[in-house]
């Protein structure tokens, strides 16, 4: 039996793509009177070198900027749907969406991939990949430039 999607965890880089994604998250969060989470991940590679307090002024700085930016998103991909949270995290991408989705209960995340293949993807992966992996809900894919 399908299940209402009242938590949809939507990821983004701010790309056009991501923006697609979120257009289906607030599709199924207007049919369900669902919440839509909206996050980006700074990303921070795993064993910096450096400590944590080098970077913590920088953090700060980037958090408020990505709250601005997903502010804006809210204002333009959103138009007016009550039903938002925005937040900034940092840490791995995949590994924080899905803690995000655990934590949150998450019914359904919908994420942008952007098709990388050969050398690309093995080099940097897939954020989408490792999420449709290890994801305690249903996740929705989008590819870039699919309608």
């Amino acid at each position: 039996m399908p299940r209402d999607f009242k938590t949809i965890l939507c990821p983004t880089d701010f790309s056009e793509a991501s923006y697609d994604a979120l257009a289906y998250g607030l599709r199924f969060a207007r049919n369900s009177d669902g919440t839509i989470i909206v996050t980006h991940v700074i990303h921070v590679p795993a064993g910096d070198l450096l400590g944590e307090e080098v970077y913590t002024l920088n953090f700060q700085e980037a958090q408020q900027h990505v709250m601005e930016r997903l502010q804006e998103v809210q204002a333009e991909q959103l138009k007016g749907y009550p039903k938002v949270e925005m937040l900034a995290l940092i840490g791995d991408p995949a590994e924080e969406v899905i803690s995000l989705a655990h934590t949150r209960k998450v019914d359904l995340i919908i994420c942008a991939t952007h098709g990388r293949s050969g050398l690309s993807h093995l080099v940097m992966g897939s954020v989408a990949e490792k999420i449709i992996r290890h994801a305690p809900c249903p996740v929705l894919v989008i590819r870039a430039g699919v309608e």
